[in-house]
């Protein structure tokens, strides 16, 4: 095998470990999230502290895929499609390990309130819903990423409005619901606080999608610009 073909195999086998490893990450902070959701609505301390510890491993697949493009970027110094996957990888890694850490927030909490009744208010299946959806979102923009698809990056972009939408809604319901009963201001806090992590984690979800979007496009337009060459 020519020395240049060895080398052009050895780069993609990277561009390929470098992919893995961020769906790896990205299927742990998911169910990371999952979890903690499941831990919040049975009042289960156990759980919530499992969630906690798991972060250390998401904190370490940050840091090795980090180092996995560093050296793609110094041993290869990749150009075009290539280049772009990979800057695009090192800011995927970032808000990846950022819905980990929201997740984490909520487990927190959740093991703080352990010893108390299960956390029972009023409109406590919007958050469900609100979770869902970004759920859902969470496994698409992972899916866009692993196909490269600008296509179904896009669509999650647009649908990020309706769980904001969603959002607004139940932090409204959580002002009203904390003026007319002052009595329940600590637990109403804490659902806010709760709304607020669910929401930070749509966002970096949409920033995914934004950052998809560009490397995916950026590719397109370079098989586009190699296919014309062709024909010349």
């Amino acid at each position: 095998m020519p020395q240049d073909e060895h080398i052009l195999k050895r780069f993609d086998n990277e561009l390929k470990a470098i992919r893995a490893h961020i769906l790896e990450m990205g299927g742990l902070v998911e169910l990371q999230f999952k979890q903690a959701m499941h831990a919040l609505r049975e009042s289960n301390a156990y759980l919530a502290r499992q969630i906690i510890d798991q972060d250390q491993r998401v904190n370490r697949l940050e840091v090795e895929i980090d180092a996995l493009c560093c050296n793609a970027l110094a041993c290869y110094k990749p150009t075009a499609s290539d280049l772009r996957l990979i800057i695009t990888a090192t800011k995927i890694i970032v808000h990846l390990e950022r819905i980990g850490d929201e997740s984490k927030k909520i487990a927190h909490m959740t093991e703080r309130r352990a010893h108390s009744h299960h956390l029972a208010m009023p409109r406590f299946s919007k958050i469900n819903h609100a979770t869902e959806l970004t759920l859902v979102m969470l496994k698409d923009v992972l899916d866009s990423f692993a196909r490269l698809d600008p296509i179904s990056a896009g669509k999650l972009i647009d649908s990020n409005d309706t769980v904001k939408e969603e959002f607004d809604s139940i932090l409204r319901h959580l002002i009203e619901y904390m003026t007319e009963n002052p009595h329940t201001i600590s637990t109403s806090l804490e659902f806010f606080l709760i709304t607020r992590a669910i929401e930070r984690i749509s966002n970096h979800v949409k920033f995914i999608a934004e950052l998809v979007m560009e490397a995916s496009n950026r590719y397109d337009d370079i098989q586009y610009q190699q296919a014309q060459e062709l024909e010349i």
